[in-house]
């Protein structure tokens, strides 16, 4: 008779539906539980399947129903679902396709997926309020190198070697669907969750730069540094930041954040 640790893992291997995997403790059983087995197994796939579509709908329309359950039966199988939250799901979706496409010509979708995930994960964040550009601009000048900008919680920094934002756009609901050709090039995204929804934009490479280092806690001045922005750019950048909502607070030097 085999232990309960050993009957878990025996009734968890068969819910997967890995190869192999022998139900020893349903013999003796009647065929109606049997089959009851099987519509709980059934059931566990095709919810696991479903969450996943929903995460990453612009996915599975790219690569069609067939091959995204077949992408769901590998993943699954590889990273089987540790929680009751349906949500965290997709979590590790992107890192599995980048190793399980490797060297292959889908190999640019788990950039997708990382954009895709991004979109999720960014609304169902709590969000927060933001501040305007005059809690900056309130500071004397001196300071404003010294000053750390507190950026949304829902902020979500992608970058990407095709342009993952462009094929995105192109596959919502309203989009044209055009062909996107992958050698465009790179593409630099931020993500946050807006009231209106979750706001994507595009955004250059030294301004993406700049927004990881002040997303990392830097000062106005080492995150200029680190980024190389133009001293001449960032009034806009900031603007941008400002208007879109992802200044969560300004810490004046000294001020404990």
């Amino acid at each position: 008779m085999p232990g309960l640790l050993e009957l878990q893992r025996s009734f968890a291997s068969h819910l997967l539906g890995q190869p192999g995997a022998s139900p020893e403790w349903a013999e003796g059983r009647s065929l109606s539980a049997l089959a009851g087995l099987r519509i709980y197994r059934n059931n566990a796939r095709a919810t696991f399947e479903r969450a996943l579509e929903l995460t990453y709908p612009v996915l599975q329309q790219k690569v069609g129903t067939d091959y995204f359950r077949q992408l769901a039966y590998h993943f699954r199988a590889a990273q089987p679902s540790r929680t009751g939250d349906l949500h965290d799901i997709g979590r590790r979706f992107p890192e599995f396709l980048e190793t399980h496409l490797a060297g292959t010509p889908y190999a640019w979708l788990a950039g997708l997926a990382a954009l895709e995930w991004a979109v999720a994960d960014a609304g169902v964040d709590a969000g927060g309020p933001s501040v305007g550009v005059e809690s900056l601009a309130a500071l004397p000048a001196p300071e404003l190198e010294f000053v750390v900008l507190v950026l949304a919680p829902s902020l979500r920094l992608l970058h990407s070697a095709v342009p993952v934002l462009s094929i995105w756009r192109a596959w919502q609901p309203d989009g044209d669907r055009r062909s996107i050709d992958l050698d465009e090039g790179s593409e630099f995204v931020r993500v946050h969750r807006h009231s209106n929804g979750v706001m994507l934009r595009a955004i250059e490479a030294r301004e993406f730069a700049f927004v990881v280092a002040m997303a990392a806690g830097s000062t106005l001045g080492a995150a200029l540094d680190a980024s190389q922005l133009p001293l001449a750019l960032l009034p806009a950048v900031l603007q941008r930041l400002f208007i879109d909502g992802v200044v969560s607070a300004v810490h004046p030097p000294g001020r404990p954040r």
